[in-house]
């Protein structure tokens, strides 16, 4: 007499529970990289605003504007007027801004460590475009020259 099935035995139990569970752990892996991504994206993102609001600012006010980055501490400093005064923008307490610790500038064009400067105009006066590399490329923020042109890649 044949015998009827009317339920899953335990091994397909077995092999549909390790299956779900493979597939569980790559979507969860997946998930936090584009977490960390998107903490990156932003950071990024906000250092943009800050450079242009800066740039406008400076702009505004008729005077030569400073950029300067420092790749040991993950900071970047906000400087105007010839003799270099701290650049406080409406609503920040400071000219330096601090990255958090899973943002890393990794490379910089050469002597951005130095000051850069942005005439009256927002141009950047160096004679070639200059990029800030964070977190070994994942994102860069690129600063082009002659025009002062500031963008996300």
């Amino acid at each position: 007499m044949p015998r009827l099935s009317k339920g899953f035995t335990m091994v397909e139990l077995i092999a549909i529970m390790v299956i779900a569970s493979i597939l569980a752990t790559s979507a969860i892996g997946s998930y936090n990289n584009y977490n960390h991504w998107q903490d990156i994206n932003e950071q990024t993102l906000d250092m943009l605003n800050t450079l242009r609001r800066a740039r406008d600012y400076s702009m505004a006010a008729n005077e030569k504007f400073y950029l300067s980055v420092d790749i040991d501490d993950d900071t970047y400093t906000l400087k105007y007027k010839d003799a270099k005064e701290a650049l406080n923008l409406p609503g920040e307490t400071s000219n330096v801004f601090t990255m958090p610790n899973y943002v890393d500038f990794t490379t910089t064009a050469s002597d951005v460590g130095t000051d850069l400067e942005f005439n009256i105009l927002g141009e950047l006066t160096a004679t070639e475009t200059k990029t800030i590399a964070i977190n070994t490329d994942e994102r860069t923020i690129t600063i082009v020259s002659p025009t002062g042109y500031i963008y996300v890649q």
